[in-house]
């Protein structure tokens, strides 16, 4: 599916823009990344551009995962991927707390290796993108990709967070500190098994380097 008529449905949802949409479908097509992890999808638009993506290809597989509110959102993530005729390449988890209990469940069922992509779009602070990071590793195929989404995004700069009282009582530097930004350079940068580290706007890249 063209990303012209994936946009015609889900524009003026967010949060994917379609430049992002545009970048995701080319790494996508170029590369034939057919397993898809996404960490985060709210309403459901970069699943919707990613399963357009799989379309063009012939054939893949989405795991996404949010919470469990992302269910009563209008319009949810299965109402605009039925929309579309894509619900055939999704397939979206509810959780009540974190992705990171379903990455759990995910390493005890089947610890191999199996994802050609990861876009890590969902909790935004140190400890839960971190700990994702070490997980999503394990999954990850020799030559996978990992986007990491809003490096720049602090607690301090979100209208629907800065305010609430879990914000208020944290720390100031924690905060106003970008910790995606953090974990991609402390982690991610630094581990041995990653190269072709890129940012571009809001997103930082890294592949696993093939191994012999």
């Amino acid at each position: 599916m063209k990303l012209e008529a994936v946009k015609d449905r889900v524009d003026g949802i967010p949060y994917m823009s379609f430049v992002q949409a545009k970048e995701m479908t080319t790494l996508i097509l170029e590369n034939k990344l057919q397993s898809i992890l996404e960490l985060g999808f709210c309403h459901g638009v970069s699943t919707c551009y990613m399963a357009g993506a799989l379309d063009e290809i012939g054939g893949g597989s989405i795991i996404t995962i949010d919470l469990l509110r992302a269910r009563s959102l209008e319009p949810n993530i299965e109402t605009l991927l039925s929309d579309l005729g894509l619900s055939r390449f999704v397939t979206p988890f509810f959780e009540p707390t974190s992705y990171i209990w379903r990455l759990m469940k995910m390493m005890e069922a089947d610890p191999t290796p199996r994802f050609d992509l990861c876009y890590i779009d969902g909790a935004h602070n140190w400890a839960t993108t971190g700990f994702a990071f070490f997980l999503v590793d394990r999954l990850l195929k020799p030559g996978g990709w990992m986007i990491f989404d809003d490096l720049n995004w602090t607690y301090e700069s979100s209208p629907a967070l800065r305010n609430t009282e879990m914000v208020k009582k944290m720390p100031a530097d924690e905060r106003n500190t970008p910790q995606v930004q953090k974990v991609y350079d402390l982690l991610v940068l630094p581990h041995p098994s990653y190269e072709k580290f890129s940012i571009k706007g809001p997103w930082g890249y890294a592949q696993k380097k093939m191994w012999d």
